[in-house]
């Protein structure tokens, strides 16, 4: 599956790193698509250096160590793909955007840094939500390969573009993919079933309300049958009404590896 849009391993030298850079040299190979890794220095660290040692050779001097020490972490991690270089100066978050609209990137790999195992990292988070680009955050104590991914669709274009992504995952995992929809518990819904309910219907209205969301899920995964037909992969419809928390709790006991869902419009 060839991919032209390369994609952006952002690493900061943590314990997380290597693992951000073998994913995303593992996906590059998978979609046959350039990889870049690109570190930012803060400009508080560039004064600092300034201030001991003089702004131009400072500078100049902690950028080629920055470079050669990128070099040696492509070595190590990116399983003998070769990788473009880039080291830019500000703040993080800023500058990874203008690394990936730069490159055309329509994809960027970065460490959640979730020490509590809670919450991502100010970086991170900024980036997920405002980048124009897809993101991928990969947990500090996650390892090197998926084998369960989720991807959660609620049939709108975003949710379309997670589920791409997804099955690519997959197939460069040979991971299983579990499509997930959850809809409001039609037990639940006595105002729709006023509205929505035929009097003279033999159908109970829950059962309406599943079939009607079956229906929707066939009709939105027809443009993947060919893909989808390459990997294992299942359907699984949760009701609940709260999205994010249903899948949350799925998520930690079916023991999913990563999930994938849209975030750049009206979905959960």
């Amino acid at each position: 599956m060839k991919h032209h849009s390369p994609i952006i391993a952002g690493v900061d030298f943590s314990s997380s790193s290597s693992q951000v850079l073998a994913h995303a040299a593992k996906l590059a190979a998978a979609m046959e698509c350039p990889l870049v890794v690109a570190h930012v220095i803060g400009s508080s660290t560039i004064k600092e250096w300034e201030d001991s040692m003089g702004r131009e050779a400072s500078t100049a001097q902690r950028m080629d160590e920055m470079k050669e020490r990128l070099a040696e972490l492509v070595a190590e991690n990116s399983a003998s793909r070769a990788a473009a270089i880039e080291v830019r100066i500000g703040r993080a978050d800023k500058a990874l955007a203008e690394i990936v609209r730069d490159h055309g990137a329509d994809l960027l790999v970065l460490g959640a840094h979730d020490v509590s195992k809670r919450r991502l990292g100010s970086v991170a988070s900024h980036c997920a939500r405002s980048l124009p680009a897809d993101v991928l955050l990969l947990r500090d104590w996650q390892g090197r390969f998926f084998r369960k991914i989720a991807a959660c669709v609620d049939f709108s274009p975003s949710s379309a573009i997670g589920l791409e992504r997804a099955i690519a995952v997959a197939a460069a995992h040979r991971a299983a993919l579990e499509i997930i929809h959850v809809i409001f518990p039609p037990s639940r819904d006595p105002w729709g079933k006023v509205m929505d309910q035929p009097m003279d219907s033999e159908m109970s209205y829950e059962t309406r309300v599943r079939e009607r969301a079956g229906r929707r899920m066939d009709e939105f995964l027809k443009p993947f049958a060919a893909s989808l037909a390459g990997i294992t992969s299942s359907v699984l419809f949760l009701e609940a009404e709260c999205p994010a928390a249903a899948i949350t709790a799925h998520v930690d006991v079916a023991e999913i590896d990563l999930t994938v869902m849209g975030s750049r419009e009206g979905s959960w």
